[in-house]
C-alpha cells in the first residue's frame, strides 16, 4: 500500500508540475493513470493503523483534485466555444449557400 500511495503522490505532483502546459489528451491519461493507481488502492483492504497513517498523505493529494477540475473544466469550455463557433459557421454557410436550379425561368407579369 505505501507503494501505491507513493506512486499516487509522486504522480500528482509531476501532474501539478506540467499542469500549465499540459493539454487535453495529456490530462486526461493522466487522470487514467491516477485514477487507475485509486482503483488499486480502493482494492486492498488495509488495517486500522494502515489506514491511519495513509491518511493524511491521501487526503493531501485529494485536496490537489480541485486544481485539476478547473483545468478540465478550462478544456470543456474551450471545446464548447469552438463547437459553437462552427456552428455558427455552418448557419451562416448555409444560409449563403442555397441551391438554386439554373435552369429555372422566371416571368415577370405587369398587372
Amino acid at each position: 500500500m505505501d507503494k501505491l500511495v507513493t506512486e499516487l503522490e509522486q504522480l500528482t505532483q509531476q501532474g501539478l508540475a506540467e499542469l500549465v502546459t499540459m493539454d487535453a489528451e495529456r490530462l486526461g491519461e493522466f487522470m487514467e493513470q491516477r485514477g487507475e493507481i485509486m482503483e488499486a488502492l480502493l482494492a486492498i483492504t488495509p488495517s486500522a493503523t494502515q489506514k491511519a497513517s495513509f491518511k493524511d498523505r491521501i487526503k493531501a493529494v485529494v485536496s490537489l483534485d480541485p486544481i485539476f477540475l478547473r483545468k478540465m473544466e478550462q478544456f470543456r469550455d474551450e471545446a464548447s466555444s469552438q463547437l459553437a463557433k462552427l456552428d455558427t459557421g455552418k448557419t451562416q454557410r448555409n444560409a449563403y449557400d442555397n441551391n438554386y436550379d439554373g435552369e429555372s425561368l422566371f416571368f415577370d407579369r405587369k398587372k
